[in-house]
């Protein structure tokens, strides 16, 4: 029985590892620069115990996914048991999911461009772990949607298609992180955190938010 346990930590910590390496390597080289025996190297596995936990670079790739869209389905959670309004709650919502984008800002770029060209062409050779991932990513939009839509329900926030706004509420966060990432030392978060609020303060909350972001 101790030795089954001792295996199972094993077979954990190699993954642990291997998954810590790739994130490495994918955020210094990029996914595509990255290859299989980049990441054996870097981790100090040999190429097959890589092969024995991964089938490929892209499961890889999917299981780190995995792990961030488990840490936003978190935020979701936590925040839905939130009593304040929904507009209150959209708010935190935006602050939370910022701080995770910047945190995985290369891979989430990666994963969404994935997810749209997927949804697109609907190709079959899609791994079980990305059908997971968009999956999971689905739950989550249909969280935001929801959101939304009582906002919408209590007049807090305009008329326009939920998925719609959900859309345009995810991709202005993305791009902020983009922005904050690729002028770095010219501007700062909380500049960024105002100037989304004040975006959507004026073209999509009908009411003047609750408070402004705090800054970090």
């Amino acid at each position: 029985m101790q030795k089954k346990v001792r295996r199972k930590r094993q077979i954990l910590r190699n993954k642990t590892i291997i998954l810590r390496s790739a994130r490495e390597l994918f955020h210094r080289k990029g996914f595509y620069g990255t290859t299989m025996e980049d990441i054996a190297e870097h981790s100090g596995f040999d190429r097959r115990t890589i092969y024995n936990h991964f089938k490929n670079r892209e499961d890889i790739f999917a299981a780190l996914i995995s792990g961030i869209l488990a840490d936003i389905t978190s935020v979701f959670s936590e925040i839905s048991e939130d009593r304040s309004s929904p507009l209150d709650k959209l708010r935190k919502l935006v602050l939370q999911l910022l701080d995770l984008y910047i945190e995985h800002s290369q891979l989430l770029n990666i994963f969404m461009s994935e997810y749209e060209t997927n949804e697109i062409k609907k190709k079959r050779h899609i791994s079980h772990y990305t059908l997971k991932n968009i999956h999971d990513y689905k739950e989550i939009e249909s969280q935001l949607v929801e959101m939304i839509r009582q906002a919408q329900e209590e007049d807090l926030v305009v008329d326009v298609h939920p998925y719609i706004l959900a859309g345009v509420l995810n991709e202005l966060i993305l791009r902020s992180v983009i922005v904050l990432h690729n002028h770095k030392g010219t501007i700062r978060k909380k500049d960024l955190i105002q100037d989304i609020f004040d975006l959507l303060g004026k073209n999509v909350v009908r009411v003047p938010l609750a408070e402004q972001a705090a800054t970090s």
